[in-house]
This record gives C-alpha cells, sequence and structure tokens, in this order.
C-alpha cells in the first residue's frame, strides 16, 4: 500500500483552504490511481475546503494531526453537485461538505488525528436560555450568514460500499458530525465525537437508508442527537432499506436523543443495540417514524436493546407517530436500567399503533428533577410508574420490570415525626418488597434532615410535611390567619425542600385535625394530598383514589398482635376488592429500631400486600 504524505503535494499548514484541499485532494488521487493507498496528514493543523473521497483510498490522521474546515463558502462543494444531496433552509445550513465520498467503495478514514469542523465561527454567542433537556446550555439559533448559512454535514458519504472509520476525533461539527446515506458495509470503531452543545442539528452518527453497520466502542457528546437512524433518501429508500445495523459498548450524551429511530419513509429493521450508556438526553431512545403529519412514515420492526443505561433523561424510552402511515413493532428492552422523569411513554390510537413490545429485566428510577439547568416544571405531569401507555399499544409485555406495574388494589403507607435514623434503617426492608411509601417531616429541616429526605426521594419514596412545631391546623389557621400560619409553621420547612430540589406535594394533618377551611388553604398553596388519621378507618375503593384530595389513614402506632392480625386481613380483603388502604404510624411506631416486634410487624405488612398483589405506593404516585 502506497503512504502519501499531503506535503509532499502541496499541502502546508499556513497555505489557504483551497490549495491545502487540492493538496490532499491530489494525494487521494495518486493513492486511488496506485490501486490502493493512503493519503497521510501529519501532525500540524491544515485547513480545507471540500475534499473527494476516492475508491480503494484511504486518509490517514496521524496523532497531533488536525484537518480544521474553512470558513469560507467558496471552498466547498455546491449544494448541486449530484443529485443525492440535501440541505436545509429552514435549518439555515448548506449542502457543503469537509469530507466527502460518493459513489465509492473500499474506503477508511482512521488514525488519532483530529477533524476538526469550525462549527463555531459560524455563529454568535447564544441567543436562547432554553430549559433543560432541550439545550440546557443555550441555544444558537441563527448563523451569522443568512445567505450561505453554514456548512451541512461534516464527513458524508452516498451510494457508497465498505467504509471504515477507526480512531479518530471529531470535533466541532457546524451540522451533523457524519451522514451515511445509502451505503452497504460500515464500520465505526473507536471514534470520538465532541461537538458545542449549544448547537442545534449537530448529530454525531445519522445512518439513513444504510445497511450492515457496525459502531462500536465510541464517544459522542453533541447538542442533538447522538445516533439518528433514518429512512428518509427521497429517490432511494425503497430499494434501500436501513437494516443490519448493531451498536454496542458505547457512551453518548446528547441535548436531544440518545438514539432516535426513524423520519422517513423508508423501513428500519433488524437493529440491535446492546451496553449502550446514554446521558441528560431528552429522550434515551425515541421511536419517530416522520416529521410531517399526512404523509407517509417510515416502517420500523425487530430491534433489540439490552444492557444498557440511560440516565438523566426527560424519558427513557419513548414512541411517536406523526404520519398517517407507519409501523412500530417487535421491539424489545431487556435488562436495561432507566433513569428518568417520566415513564417509558408508548402512544398510538386504534389504526396506528406500537405492536409487540416487551419489557423484560428492566429497572426505572424516578427523577424529580434533573441536574443541569433545570426548571422543575419544565415537562408536566410526572408519574414513578415504569410505564405508560397513551392511547393503544397491541401486544405489551411487561415482565420483571420495577417498579412493577400498577395494580387495581394498592397499600398507601406513610410516616410521620422525625425518627429520620429508623427511616433510613427501613430502605432495605422497603426494597425487598418493591414498596414505597410517604415520609411526613416534623420539626425543623436541617442539613442532616435534608440528606435523609433526598436520599428517601432517590430511592422512589414520598416526602410530605407535618409542620414545623407539628399545630392542630385548624386551630392554628383560625388564631394565626393564613399568611401568619403559612410563614411561621409551613414555610420554613417547605422552603429549606424548594431550594434542596426535595418534592413536597402532601401534607399531613397533625392529630387528624382539619376543616373545609385548612383542606382550601392546602390546595391553593399547590399540595395534591392531604392525609388524616383514624384508628378505625383506612379504605376506599381504588376507583376514587385519583380524584381524592383528603385520605383518612389507619393508625398503626403501638399496635398489638390480634391488632396486626386485623391489619393482615383488611390488606388481604382489598386485594379481592379492588380497594386502597391507608395506613400511618407516628414516631418510632412500626419503624421502631432494632429486630422487636414493630420490625417484625412491618414485615409481615409489607409481605402481606406484596403476596396480595396490592401495589404498595407513596402519595406522589397517586396520579
Amino acid at each position: 500500500m502506497d503512504i502519501l504524505d499531503i506535503r509532499d503535494f502541496g499541502a502546508a499548514e499556513d497555505a489557504s483552504p483551497s490549495a491545502n484541499a487540492a493538496a490532499i485532494q491530489a494525494a487521494l488521487d495518486a493513492a486511488a490511481s496506485a490501486g490502493g493507498g493512503m493519503a497521510v496528514v501529519p501532525p500540524g493543523t491544515f485547513t480545507t475546503g471540500t475534499i473527494r473521497l476516492r475508491s480503494h483510498a484511504g486518509l490517514h490522521l496521524e496523532k497531533g494531526a488536525v484537518l480544521k474546515g474553512s470558513t469560507h463558502r467558496e471552498d466547498y462543494n455546491a449544494n448541486n453537485e449530484f443529485p443525492e444531496n440535501f440541505w436545509s433552509a429552514s435549518e439555515e445550513w448548506s449542502g457543503g461538505h469537509l469530507i466527502l465520498g460518493y459513489k465509492v467503495e473500499d474506503v477508511a478514514i482512521t488514525g488519532e488525528g483530529t477533524i476538526d469542523g469550525s462549527g463555531l465561527s459560524f455563529f454568535g454567542e447564544p441567543d436562547e436560555d432554553s430549559r433543560f433537556p432541550h439545550y440546557k446550555y443555550g441555544l444558537r439559533l441563527h448563523t451569522l450568514d443568512r445567505e450561505w448559512f453554514r456548512p451541512g454535514p461534516l464527513v458524508a458519504f452516498f451510494l457508497s460500499r465498505n467504509i471504515r472509520l477507526d480512531g479518530i476525533n471529531i470535533v466541532d461539527s457546524p451540522c451533523w458530525t457524519t451522514h451515511f446515506r445509502c451505503c452497504d458495509g460500515l464500520e465505526i470503531h473507536g471514534v470520538s465525537i465532541r461537538n458545542d452543545r449549544t448547537m442545534a442539528n449537530t448529530d454525531g452518527f445519522s445512518i439513513d437508508c444504510t445497511r450492515n453497520v457496525s459502531v462500536s466502542h465510541c464517544t459522542v457528546v453533541t447538542g442533538d442527537d447522538t445516533v439518528a437512524i433514518r429512512a428518509s433518501c427521497k429517490i432511494h429508500a425503497a430499494e434501500h432499506p436501513c437494516e443490519n445495523i448493531t451498536i454496542e459498548d458505547c457512551d453518548f450524551s446528547s441535548c436531544a436523543m440518545g438514539i432516535r429511530i426513524g423520519i422517513g419513509s423508508g423501513t428500519i429493521r433488524d437493529v440491535a443495540i446492546r451496553n449502550i450508556r446514554v446521558h441528560e438526553a431528552a429522550n434515551g431512545i425515541q421511536f419517530h417514524p416522520a416529521w410531517i403529519p399526512g404523509a407517509k412514515g417510515c416502517y420500523i420492526e425487530r430491534v433489540k436493546v439490552s444492557d444498557c443505561d440511560i440516565a438523566q433523561c426527560d424519558f427513557a424510552v419513548s414512541t411517536l407517530g406523526g404520519a398517517d402511515d407507519w409501523r412500530i413493532r417487535d421491539i424489545t428492552f431487556e435488562r436495561c436500567r432507566f433513569e428518568s422523569l417520566r415513564p417509558a411513554t408508548l402512544r398510538g390510537d386504534a389504526s396506528r399503533h406500537p405492536e409487540n413490545i416487551v419489557f423484560r429485566d428492566c429497572t426505572r428510577t424516578h427523577l424529580d428533577h434533573l441536574k443541569v439547568r433545570h426548571h422543575r416544571f419544565y415537562c408536566g405531569e410526572r408519574s414513578r410508574d415504569f410505564l405508560q401507555v397513551e392511547g393503544v399499544a397491541e401486544g405489551l409485555v411487561v415482565e420483571n420490570c420495577m417498579p412493577r406495574p400498577r395494580r387495581s388494589g394498592s397499600l398507601i403507607l406513610s410516616f410521620d415525626g422525625n425518627t429520620f435514623a429508623d427511616w433510613i434503617a427501613a430502605l432495605p426492608l422497603f426494597e425487598k418488597f418493591s414498596a414505597h411509601a410517604t415520609f411526613f417531616a416534623s420539626g425543623p429541616i436541617n442539613e442532616a434532615a435534608v440528606r435523609t429526605l433526598k436520599r428517601l426521594s432517590e430511592a422512589g419514596h414520598s416526602v410530605g410535611l407535618s409542620g414545623l412545631a407539628h399545630l392542630n391546623a385548624d386551630e392554628a389557621l383560625a388564631a394565626m390567619g393564613a399568611e401568619r400560619y403559612w410563614k411561621e409553621e409551613i414555610d420554613p420547612q417547605h422552603s429549606v425542600c424548594r431550594v434542596s430540589y426535595i418534592p413536597v406535594k402532601s401534607f399531613a394533618y397533625p392529630n387528624g385535625r382539619r376543616t373545609e377551611e385548612t383542606d382550601a388553604f392546602f390546595r391553593e398553596k399547590g399540595f395534591e394530598h392531604l392525609l388524616g388519621g383514624n384508628h378505625d378507618r383506612g379504605t376506599i375503593p381504588a376507583a376514587e383514589l385519583p380524584s381524592r384530595f383528603w385520605l383518612e389513614a389507619k393508625i398503626a402506632d403501638d399496635v398489638s398482635p390480634a391488632e396486626i392480625e386485623d391489619i393482615l386481613a383488611c390488606i388481604r380483603r382489598c386485594a379481592e376488592r379492588n380497594e386502597a388502604f391507608a395506613l400511618t404510624s407516628s414516631g418510632p411506631g412500626l419503624l421502631a429500631k432494632g429486630a422487636g416486634a414493630a420490625a417484625s410487624h412491618l414485615e409481615r405488612i409489607l409481605a402481606a400486600a406484596h403476596e396480595s398483589g396490592l401495589a404498595i405506593v407513596g402519595l406522589d404516585e397517586l396520579r
């Protein structure tokens, strides 16, 4: 194989972009003419315009080598250079490419060097401070040149075969970083992509109507989708299905989608995604057949996702329709770990809906807020459920997933006081039975209490308040007035929780004392549930739970063995009758330290509810 140094053809660090482009092109042409060779970029920075790859010729970037994209329009190919090229006036990018392969085969881009797209040179400062997760670092909306815009996909291949990208670094792309359209045979290994987080359209790998693809051991940090699997070629989609794609052992961080599957009018099928880590995405994995309502969308089928971690997301998994004709079917998730604001969400109607979706051995951890510049009310309604279906989903299977699918009957367990050590000590017991409870804090919330409440919340439990001095709400509100009562009794707790990102949506009435006036007061302050205690009551029809603002719970403090037997019998009846049973304990109560009677009582209660099929939930889960 001929090794051709681009400097021997006239490339130089101080040369113009057009001169370097000509020199690199001459090296590539010579390598191709020799029947197979490699144009080598040595250490140094070489600014260039469009480079057109040739069949049987590779481009190798040595460690310390930088190919830097020109910032001048005249250094890039024209939009209409070939029929399959495309651009977007609405998104303000052209059809120019830095590295272009059109109808080539047996081509490789290798090495430890860097391709720098000069993306930031086309924009001013971020001019929109968007909420997380979309462009959580701000957003650059418009290019400086409003006529040419900016170059399009940085590294682009069209109608090509046997392409390999190995070990290279790509930084600061002005648009999609790589794009492969209607290709056959693509191997991407050990590639690093790092783009500016404030720029939209900087997708990492765009795989479009392309088959026989392997992406492995790559790292992508970008402002848009890290991987977009598309079927959107307007000319060749019918004869070029996007199929036989494997993505494994990669680390992705995105301001939009970790992996977006969809968009276009062709077919996407036989996709395997294994051991992927997704961070900070709006959607970890999204199935999205089309952008345009009324048009034909793509058909997505036979996708298997296994052993993946999807963390700090709005949705870990979601589906959208977007067209009158689309398909999402035969999708499997196995041994995946989700961490998100909202459950995995499937959407469809009677005519078009997801089919044969399987979740097996997966877990979801609920987040109430995200780490970076996130307005807590960004995404509206949230839930601690594992999965939600909006409309219709046919052939849905959920096996051994946590939290377990919500049942019609439930045990609503709560504790109030300030025995924080007991609360933490009980966490393994709750975890053993897949149980959540509500913990109502009384008294001052100091730093130690904040740590306890945050840990409880992160474990999926609900946190509520019971007042700074545990005053009877009806008497205190009447005597002090609403403003003073809030300022002196409730706000000292509420404010600490708010600034500590501890979600608080419930209040437990001290001694069960309430009136219609107190209910109205707490509703006006934004509380979603109020709890009172009674030694005899506690059960209601489960169907009434979503509309119940005030609940009355059976008090279980210093209960006798006989009373425990009554509670266990009540739990079993609730399971048979589809009822909800609210049970509360004050002070140490059922959470007393040690392995005494109280601890065994709690375990028996949790075990009975678990065995009877009752969901054991906190108040924040009653939606």
